[in-house]
């Protein structure tokens, strides 16, 4: 039992329970007793290091990920997600501090990464995106406390990394465009970061899926978004003439499929790609995207602040692994607003 599961059986904030608990500040009689109840039902014991840690100083997470606004919203949604850990734990000494790198610029996690260490932070929270700075960043700082969202890192060794297997969601969405393009054909993958580990992982979970299935043929392409894809879709298309199928391994899925539309190509092509963001819901109801794959990003930024926040404060193990579930979004399963499985 945590002050975070007292908090929601007692439909308070974390806050009022550390006050209740440590009997300061003004809070109403019949809340002290709902929670006290609790508390006594379930044989809470409060964490005396996190208390007397939190009278001497705060525990900070620098937060290390992607600009907040691009690739069209995803990291506003983990940021989301981390904003609103940091909001319920901020009563218990826990602020964060983040810096946004730019993934296109080479040197930028590195370069981000060394000024926000430099203030000595606690722990860390980071997208790995780009490999080899991650871990050149990492191997400065050999003592401190890390967590991963978004992408796995061989070898390293992170106190928690709370991510979706991308060969396993890769090979997924191989099994979904079997189902929805059975006749076979040929189909592409598409990656925009080709250094990207899970990138690289999900195109080949793709390919695994279908190298015994002899009627389809697997290519891969990398695309600058920047410039839309629209001149190697269209060669491709002019090279292959039976394109069944495109795999876009993030959430420029929406992209592709405008630049498909455009080529008059929409009605062969079955497009599945990832991310529950507004561009590809909007796709999807029209008609133009039909399998997405969601990876959470709200609970996965959520989640490893905690842990962080467990090994860090409440001086407890961490789960060194949590393994997000691969949501399969079909047209028939989308909602109007934001289905009340994927929140935090």
């Amino acid at each position: 039992m945590t002050i975070s599961e007292i908090a929601k059986l007692a439909q308070v904030s974390i806050g009022t329970v550390d006050r209740v608990l440590h009997k300061r500040g003004r809070v109403a009689p019949e809340t002290i007793s709902k929670v006290m109840t609790i508390v006594e039902e379930h044989g809470y014991q409060p964490n005396t290091y996190a208390r007397n840690l939190k009278l001497s100083k705060r525990f900070t997470i620098g937060i290390l990920i992607p600009h907040l606004h691009s690739e069209y919203g995803y990291w506003s949604l983990i940021y989301a997600g981390i904003l609103k850990a940091a909001k319920e734990l901020s009563p218990l000494a826990v602020t964060i501090d983040m810096l946004e790198f730019d993934r296109s610029r080479k040197g930028s996690l590195y370069e981000k990464g060394t000024q926000l260490l430099e203030k000595s932070h606690d722990a860390l929270l980071m997208a790995p995106v780009m490999a080899d700075e991650a871990r050149a960043l990492l191997a400065v700082y050999p003592g401190l406390d890390y967590a991963f969202i978004d992408s796995p890192l061989p070898d390293t060794n992170p106190i928690s990394c709370v991510v979706q297997n991308p060969l396993r969601g890769g090979y997924l969405a191989g099994r979904m465009m079997h189902l929805l393009s059975p006749h076979g054909g040929t189909l592409l993958a598409i990656q925009t970061h080709s250094n990207a580990y899970n990138s690289l992982e999900r195109v080949r979970g793709f390919r695994d899926y279908f190298n015994d299935k002899p009627s389809y043929s697997t290519f891969e392409m990398e695309v600058d978004m920047a410039k839309g894809g629209e001149r190697e879709l269209e060669s491709f298309y002019h090279e292959q003439s039976n394109v069944q199928g495109i795999f876009v391994v993030n959430d420029a899925v929406h992209r592709i499929a405008q630049t498909v539309s455009l080529l008059g190509r929409s009605n062969q092509t079955t497009l599945i790609g990832y991310d529950l963001i507004a561009q590809n819901r909007k796709a999807m109801h029209s008609g133009n995207v039909h399998c997405l794959i969601s990876q959470r990003p709200e609970f996965q930024g959520y989640t490893a602040v905690y842990q962080l926040y467990r090994k860090g404060l409440l001086n407890q193990v961490p789960e060194q692994s949590i393994c997000v579930p691969i949501d399969i979004i079909l047209p028939e399963n989308l909602l109007e607003e934001k289905s009340a499985c994927l929140d935090v």
